[in-house]
């Protein structure tokens, strides 16, 4: 189901998340008025893209739109929210581990607008296959989260804060860490000068192959098998970064413990 009306939206930053999420509104339908950022550069931008009004100045920030999206860094959301009078319009963050009582005793109507995936600025995003976690302080509010995000989105779940710190945890675990792990590998190819390129199609299939199995059962590897020659031989060759050698060793003792356990 979507919705019927052409909300008004105001959004309250100007990174990653705002550019793909503000454009996803902008091609359902919905009138972004306004962009605010604490850099005037990013706030026209953005604003420029949409082809809508910026500002950099808080009292600035247009009163009485149907929604406001706080998309701003963890550390200073909080500070944001109690800054601004909302009124009656509704409020909402796309954090993943900020809990929705942030708006406590600072807005009438709020919640979560949650959107599941990794976002840069410079890269084409299909939200209709992004799951957008939505929450809110009381059903009508939840109705118009659920349709706004059924707006731009084939995958919309009803998730609570306490559901979403473990989704978020688990996010940066599966997202975060494994980008790390690329970079690591970048590293120890540039010792033989080899190119990163080699192992692009190896990550594209066990990225496929964790979505089509159950990840525990995808594993492959010398860890997985217990062969402590060819896991010894790796941590000899890492002897040139102590830093990356005591990550391979413990991440490979946490394989062959949770396979040998036979947790699933």
């Amino acid at each position: 189901m979507t919705t019927n009306k052409r909300l008004t939206i105001v959004f309250i930053g100007a990174g990653n998340v705002a550019t793909h999420l503000s454009a996803a509104f902008f091609i359902a339908g919905h009138n972004v008025l306004q962009v605010f950022s604490r850099t005037k550069e990013s706030a026209k931008q953005l604003a420029d893209h949409l082809n809508t009004a910026w500002t950099n100045d808080t009292a600035k920030i247009l009163v009485g739109a149907d929604v406001y999206v706080i998309s701003l860094p963890d550390n200073c959301l909080s500070e944001f929210v109690g800054a601004i009078d909302f009124g009656n319009s509704l409020v909402v963050h796309t954090a993943g581990s900020i809990g929705i009582k942030v708006f406590m005793g600072r807005a009438e109507n709020y919640g979560v607008f949650y959107p599941l995936q990794t976002f840069s600025k410079l890269r084409q995003i299909d939200f209709k296959n992004i799951p957008i976690c939505i929450e809110a302080n009381n059903s009508g509010n939840e109705i118009i989260l659920k349709n706004l995000a059924a707006d731009i989105s084939d995958h919309v779940i009803k998730i609570n804060s306490d559901q979403r710190q473990y989704l978020h945890l688990a996010a940066v675990i599966a997202c975060n860490f494994s980008n790390h792990m690329y970079s690591l590998s970048s590293i120890i190819l540039e010792q033989k000068n080899l190119p990163f390129r080699l192992l692009k199609s190896l990550i594209r299939e066990t990225a496929m192959k964790a979505s089509d199995y159950h990840p525990v059962e995808a594993q492959t590897g010398p860890a997985v098998r217990n062969d402590q020659n060819v896991i010894k031989k790796h941590l000899d060759l890492l002897s040139f970064s102590p830093e990356i050698r005591q990550l391979y060793d413990v991440v490979s003792q946490d394989i062959i413990r949770l396979h040998q356990s036979g947790s699933t």
